[in-house]
């Protein structure tokens, strides 16, 4: 491949990724697979956590909406316990 095709490819792919970072960003509840994208955390170690008891070291905060059984998390929250910002 030529140098112009791989910088256009390189140059899609960082468009591409920006603007997922970006759509997780601006949300202010995300879901326990966003929270796996932004930390690295399997999202299944993040649900069970968030079952454990508040003065438990390890609990994450989470939030359900009506009578759903998805969880979700603060966006902020999640930052500040794994330093993100």
């Amino acid at each position: 491949m030529s140098d112009e095709t791989l910088n256009r490819i390189e140059k899609k792919l960082d468009l591409l990724l920006n603007s997922n970072k970006h759509r997780i960003n601006e949300k202010k509840y995300i879901t326990a697979r966003e929270v796996e994208d932004l930390t690295g955390l399997n999202y299944r170690t993040i649900l069970n956590r968030s079952n454990l008891d508040e003065e438990h070291p390890r609990f994450i905060p989470s939030i359900q909406f009506g009578g759903s059984r998805r969880k979700y998390f603060e966006r902020k929250v999640i930052e500040r316990i794994f330093h993100l910002s």
